[in-house]
């Protein structure tokens, strides 16, 4: 089984709307369409069986509409983290009705969610969160970064010492764009990697180096769609050259173990 891990997608009547919007910050081309049947479409065509959605409630007052949405869509293929916010005035409330629901982890973006990584809600958040929702973290640059939500490898790593009961999947190999930093403080951590969106990004060299310090049992494959293509991602992890094992747990068996699918 192949199972992507990292995507992103939006209800059918906004999806284009959004991807509108988000190009023209990005100045980056979808590869699809971001919306459930386009992500279907695609994982069809390069040969995806499942798809772990990540989604990002920019302002609080969006998160139990957005964790409503994807409970409704909810299916084998496609797989939903929940919505949070650290500015919920009641975290605990919804951290709760998500486990009711049988969300297994949660997305958190500090861009563009506007927290930054040594903000006390933060805290509060992944103290409440425990050991109970794996949480899927932006990691690394962004477009139009703010300085001060920046979440650096050092910056990442002193919240996972803060938090060290939360399960941590760290997105783009620790740190887009700043993956010497992320070879050198995040490698080895009690942490998951995801190597979504870094191939054509980082050299397939340093790649490889961080998935052999890191150790393959702990890295997560996924393409960040629709930002990168899967089949793109795909032959990325082929370029690597790990064993048939190695190569199997990345592609699912890593994921299936943390997120219990």
């Amino acid at each position: 089984m192949t199972i992507d891990s990292h995507t992103h997608v939006f209800p059918e009547h906004v999806a284009e709307r959004a991807m509108e919007s988000l190009s023209a910050r990005y100045g980056a081309r979808p590869v699809g369409r971001a919306s459930p049947s386009g992500l279907l479409e695609h994982m069809d065509a390069c040969g995806v069986e499942r798809a772990v959605l990540a989604p990002v409630a920019t302002r609080p007052g969006q998160v139990a509409s957005i964790n409503a949405w994807l409970a409704e869509i909810r299916s084998d293929r496609l797989v939903p983290l929940g919505a949070l916010h650290p500015h919920l005035p009641d975290p605990a409330n919804e951290i709760q009705r998500l486990l009711d629901a049988g969300f297994r982890g949660v997305k958190l973006h500090c861009h563009f969610q506007g927290f930054a990584m040594d903000d006390p809600a933060l805290d509060r958040l992944l103290e409440l969160v425990g050991d109970q929702l794996v949480v899927l973290m932006h990691c690394g640059d962004e477009i139009a970064p703010l300085e001060h939500v920046e979440p650096t490898p050092p910056r990442i790593l002193a919240m996972h010492q803060r938090h060290p009961e939360v399960q941590l999947i760290l997105a783009h190999l620790g740190g887009y764009q700043e993956w010497d930093e992320a070879e050198a403080l995040l490698c080895g951590r009690d942490v998951y990697l995801d190597i979504s969106y870094v191939f054509g990004h980082c050299s397939d060299e340093q790649v490889k180096r961080m998935v052999r310090a890191h150790g393959a049992d702990r890295i997560i494959w996924g393409s960040d769609f629709p930002w990168q293509s899967e089949c793109d991602a795909l032959a990325g992890l082929d370029r690597l050259g790990l064993s048939p094992a190695e190569r199997q747990a990345v592609l699912c068996g890593n994921a299936r173990r943390v997120l219990g699918l």
